[in-house]
């Protein structure tokens, strides 16, 4: 769209008949478009975090706002998550909007145009074996997630054939699997949950946010924002959950009458207590000044630092994105023109950076997706 709007000729080729499939199943059919706030801490990569800040705040936010708001004509709320979304809550609203734009800045869009590869001089051929000859390509075709979207990682598999490295894709926001007959019965239940992602005895991430017991797995906003620790390759990691922020030794050291449960029933919904408790094989009836000082420790590390069995996740299918992919540093920066293929850029998923839950990742989209659209415009002096 930026590169079309400074006049330069632009064809983009989606491989489904109609373009934003992702989009139009994001956030519940609403699209979260964007975090309304954020920090470079919000994101991860495997490479410099130098880099991707470099490249998130070429685009400040506020900027961004005022592109999709203005720019756009699209009108967005933010809600008491941080997530801004159309005040219509209809994601169809946020891909008209695009494809308005681009319209506007008479970029071509052909649908069910799906490259089979890409020769040196830029000649794509297409599924069908048409030819289309092109100065700079653009390569944004998505990782592997909800793979009904489109999305196959097999734009991955053209940048390696033109010499780039891909790092070790894995899921990630996904939720986790998890065999534990206790855990899934309380399937439904839902509350706010400090966790935290341990290789050994090291804390390697944590995250306070809402946690969703269901049938099969460990899911909300809280797991998915640690999923990546547990679905990357030779992963170690194990969870650990604190369910209530208190001080469980003190509370459990008072002295008087009053049952175990009871007190915990104040802080965690009454299934989670009855859970815990039994996890840690004392009887309900059980009160404070009753418990030895083995089964208070037991107890407060159950409530305080919970180790969750997990045995996998749903994988692709249900994550929200890919993590890996490939390295900034084998781009410009300032363009994120290739350093090994002059001409050819890659932007959004592909490349070695992900977001958390929130708006996040398609903010990292609608940068670099910017970044190469201006940078193309600049290397053909147009604009």
């Amino acid at each position: 769209m930026f590169a079309g709007a400074a006049g330069v000729p632009v064809l983009a080729l989606e491989t489904r008949k109609q373009p934003g499939a992702k989009i139009r199943v994001s956030g519940g059919g609403r699209c979260n478009v964007l975090p309304s706030v954020m920090s470079v801490d919000d994101f991860s990569t495997h490479g410099s975090a130098n880099a991707m800040r470099n490249v998130l705040m070429s685009w400040p936010l506020a900027d961004v706002k005022r592109f999709f708001v203005s720019d756009l004509g699209l009108a967005m709320k933010v809600e008491n998550t941080g997530k801004m979304f159309p005040v219509s809550d209809r994601s169809k609203d946020v891909v008209d909007a695009l494809l308005a734009g681009m319209s506007r800045a008479s970029v071509t869009l052909r649908g069910e145009a799906r490259v089979a590869s890409i020769q040196p001089g830029f000649v794509l051929t297409l599924e069908g074996g048409e030819t289309i000859h092109t100065d700079r390509v653009l390569l944004s075709g998505g990782g592997l997630s909800m793979p009904r979207t489109g999305s196959d990682g097999a734009t991955w598999g053209m940048a390696r054939r033109a010499g780039h490295t891909v790092l070790p894709t894995y899921p990630a926001l996904v939720p986790l699997l998890t065999a534990e007959a206790d855990w899934q019965a309380l399937s439904g239940l839902s509350l706010p949950v400090k966790l935290s992602a341990r290789v050994g005895n090291k804390v390697v991430a944590e995250t306070t946010n809402d946690f969703l017991f269901t049938h099969t797995t460990f899911s909300g906003p809280s797991v998915l924002d640690i999923s990546q620790h547990f679905t990357k390759p030779e992963s170690t990691a194990t969870l650990h959950a604190s369910w209530a922020p208190q001080d469980w030794d003190a509370l459990l050291t008072q002295p008087g009458k009053r049952s175990i449960v009871t007190m915990i029933r104040d802080y965690v919904p009454r299934r989670l207590a009855d859970t815990l408790l039994a996890r840690a094989d004392l009887p309900l009836e059980r009160t404070t000044s009753e418990l030895s000082r083995e089964q208070r420790r037991r107890l407060v590390e159950i409530l305080d630092a919970c180790e969750l069995s997990v045995t996998g996740s749903e994988g692709y299918k249900t994550a929200e994105v890919t993590a890996g992919g490939i390295p900034l540093d084998e781009f410009s920066l300032k363009t994120l023109e290739s350093k090994r293929i002059p001409g050819l850029y890659v932007a959004g998923e592909m490349l070695d950076v992900k977001g958390r839950i929130g708006g996040f990742n398609f903010l990292w989209a609608w940068v670099t997706g910017r970044k190469v659209g201006q940078a193309i415009a600049k290397a053909l002096e147009i604009g």
